[in-house]
C-alpha cells in the first residue's frame, strides 16, 4: 500500500509576498531562457536539440547570424571544482580545470550552457541572490524538457 501525505501551505503575509516575487522571477527566467532557444530556431531553421547530417549549422549561416548568435557563448566551458560522483576508486569523475565544448558540431548544449550563465544572471539581476542555486537550475531543466517533448521538425 502506498501512503501520500497532503501538507497545506499557510505563509504569512511577508511570506507570501517572497514567495510571490520568487515565482515572478521564475517565470521571468523561464521565458528568457525558452526564448534564447526560440531565437536559436528561427535563425538557423534548424531544431534545437538535433543538427543537419551532411553539414554544420555553423557553416550554412550567414557571417553576421553566426556571430550574433555566438557572440555570448564561449566555445568551452571549465570545471570550477571537482565533481561529486566518484569512480569505483574514490576518485572524482570530473576534475577541476577540465574543459568541455559548449558547440558539437555547430550544435548549441543549451542545457549545460544556460546552467553555467546562472552565475552571470545573478551578478546582472541581484533579485535573483535571494532565490535558491537548486530552483533555478529546475527552471532551466523544466525549458529543456519543454524543447525536448516540443517537436520543431
Amino acid at each position: 500500500m502506498l501512503l501520500k501525505y497532503k501538507y497545506k501551505l499557510k505563509p504569512h503575509k511577508r511570506q507570501a509576498v517572497i514567495i510571490l516575487s520568487w515565482l515572478e522571477l521564475a517565470r521571468k527566467q523561464y521565458n528568457y531562457r525558452l526564448a534564447e532557444r526560440l531565437n536559436w530556431f528561427e535563425a538557423t531553421r534548424t531544431p534545437v536539440n538535433a543538427c543537419p547530417l551532411n553539414v554544420s549549422v555553423v557553416g550554412t549561416l550567414h557571417a553576421t547570424s553566426v556571430h550574433r548568435i555566438y557572440q555570448n557563448i564561449p566555445e568551452f566551458r571549465v570545471q570550477t571544482r571537482d565533481g561529486r560522483k566518484k569512480d569505483s576508486n574514490g576518485n572524482p569523475i570530473t576534475k577541476k580545470g577540465d574543459k568541455y565544448p559548449n558547440l558539437v558540431n555547430g550544435y548549441v548544449l543549451w542545457e549545460t550552457v544556460q546552467l553555467a550563465d546562472l552565475a552571470q544572471t545573478k551578478k546582472l539581476f541581484p533579485k535573483y541572490k535571494s532565490i535558491h542555486s537548486q530552483v533555478l537550475q529546475d527552471v532551466i531543466q523544466r525549458v529543456q524538457r519543454t524543447m525536448d517533448n516540443l517537436c520543431l521538425i
